[in-house]
């Protein structure tokens, strides 16, 4: 990967829609040739995959939080993962190092929903909830 590789990656980083022929004029080659090496880092395995951001506030999320979840028995932490990353309401779920096993970013539709999904993961452990105020 050179300077040039580095240059695509980080203007796709700020928009993965960004057209082969403006970040060419931006790295002084040719759309094609962007092409080219766009699919030679996606074949490497560098680039994974394009992603969406949405505005949540329009989609009706009032409510962003965090919930760290210290599961009751070391043999229901892959059942806990599974069941919760499914969730509707989970944007991340990551198994983490800690008296915590799990630390859950969740969008809720209100604070009413995040007691919903809070009682509905207690099965699993003792959540600690920290609602995000401003990102």
């Amino acid at each position: 990967m050179d300077s040039i590789d580095k240059k695509i990656l980080q203007m796709l980083r700020r928009n993965a829609r960004e057209s082969f022929a403006t970040i060419g004029k931006k790295v002084e080659l040719s759309a094609p040739a962007v092409g080219k090496r766009v699919k030679q880092l996606e074949e490497k395995g560098i680039i994974l995959g394009y992603s969406l951001r949405l505005n949540h506030e329009r989609l009706g999320v009032t409510t962003k939080a965090y919930i760290n979840l210290k599961i009751h028995q070391s043999s229901t932490l892959r059942t806990a993962y599974n069941q919760i990353f499914h969730q509707e309401e989970v944007q991340r779920c990551d198994r983490v190092t800690g008296e915590d096993s799990l630390c859950i970013l969740g969008y809720f539709k209100n604070n009413q929903d995040l007691i919903t999904f809070i009682e509905r993961i207690s099965q699993y452990g003792v959540p600690t909830t920290s609602i995000i105020l401003e990102s």
